[in-house]
């Protein structure tokens, strides 16, 4: 029974859920396209900006994907969740990495260039995807840097899916004691895009995280794809003095 007193939700938002409803229920399978917006149109009797929002909010609940002249190919029958990353303190971000799992697909030794994101050099480049065990989804893809000094620890990650620096840690008696993050918004990559399921015109949250010792020499440097759609990141700051 509906509220005569609670106001009606707006026009794009009683399409979206009709589509979604029709999505669960497989009258749009996986991989099938809805309705063009000018079909929406007509079938609603509703402007094009309206069926245009509605396809927006499906699009943003990860139950389509959407490409300019191709349409909105149905992705997923419930909506995704996105995964929100809350950060208050480095132990924070260490939490974030036991609590998710790293499926490592390739492992190489090779050598970056000034232009690329992590200093010059020899590294460990250890690459796959991070995965949300309670939802069984990927989060991102991650490219992971390891510095030469630490590059004898490559045959214990085959089949390792928890964090790397702690391994790290240990062997080689080093500690993290920084990590500076650096977030921007890019293009999702070809390869990104593939394993994440998603098309190459779709946008990405990179982040690049460097993990640094004592000494400020870097350890780690990870470079991570995140669906734009899918990701946000909360952060909270306190004041630790006031000025005078």
């Amino acid at each position: 029974m509906t509220d005569p007193d609670r106001p009606a939700p707006p026009l794009y938002a009683q399409v979206a859920d009709t589509l979604s409803r029709r999505i669960g229920e497989g009258l749009y399978p996986l991989g099938t396209f809805l309705p063009t917006e000018e079909a929406l149109c007509d079938e609603f009797d509703v402007s094009r900006h309206t069926a245009r929002e509605a396809l927006r909010r499906l699009s943003e609940a990860g139950l389509v994907r959407r490409r300019q002249g191709s349409g909105s190919q149905v992705v997923a029958s419930q909506p995704q969740r996105a995964y929100v990353h809350a950060m208050r303190s480095l132990d924070g971000l260490f939490q974030y990495a036991a609590d998710t799992t790293f499926r490592i697909d390739s492992i190489q030794i090779g050598r970056t260039d000034p232009a690329d994101l992590v200093a010059p050099g020899d590294w460990l480049i250890v690459a796959g995807l991070r995965i949300d065990p309670r939802e069984g989804t990927a989060i991102c893809t991650s490219t992971v840097y390891i510095a030469g000094a630490y590059a004898a620890i490559a045959p214990e990650l085959r089949g390792r899916r928890s964090a790397i620096y702690p391994l790290i840690e240990e062997r080689f008696g080093v500690q993290v004691s920084d990590v500076a993050q650096e977030f921007s918004a890019c293009p999702m990559p070809a390869g990104a895009a593939r394993a994440l399921g998603l098309g190459r015109k779709d946008w990405a949250v990179r982040v690049l995280r460097r993990y640094r010792d004592d000494a400020g020499a870097l350890i780690i440097a990870s470079v991570n794809h995140h669906p734009a759609e899918r990701f946000s990141y909360t952060m909270s700051l306190r004041r630790e003095g006031r000025g005078v």
